[in-house]
């Protein structure tokens, strides 16, 4: 069980193969497409601010700025979210822990 695969062991798995890919040769050539490239009419951005201090407490937000800005659509806190019923991400998949405890 120790000993490594020979290579006629590993022949139909793929472990230490090279894959091909089907992409590559239009990337490398400058002709990749990405969802930034893609311009639809009255297409809108999002843009999310984060806090510049690491483990600060907000005490407020003030976005009347923001608000006012040239082609700016909405600004939105977490309280907008927590407001209209979003909350956060429920992860059900249990992985246990390498002793097989509960994580």
């Amino acid at each position: 069980m120790n000993a490594p695969l020979s290579s006629s062991q590993n022949q139909n798995t793929g472990i230490g193969r090279p894959v091909p890919r089907k992409e590559d040769a239009r990337l490398l050539q400058g002709q990749g497409r990405y969802s930034d490239d893609i311009s639809l009419p009255g297409q809108a951005y999002a843009v999310m601010v984060r806090s510049a201090h690491a483990h600060g407490v907000i005490r407020g937000i003030d976005i009347e700025t923001a608000k006012t800005m040239p082609g700016v659509l909405g600004v939105y806190t977490g309280a907008d979210l927590a407001e209209a019923g979003f909350g956060g991400l429920n992860f059900q998949l249990k992985i246990p822990g390498r002793d097989g405890s509960p994580t």
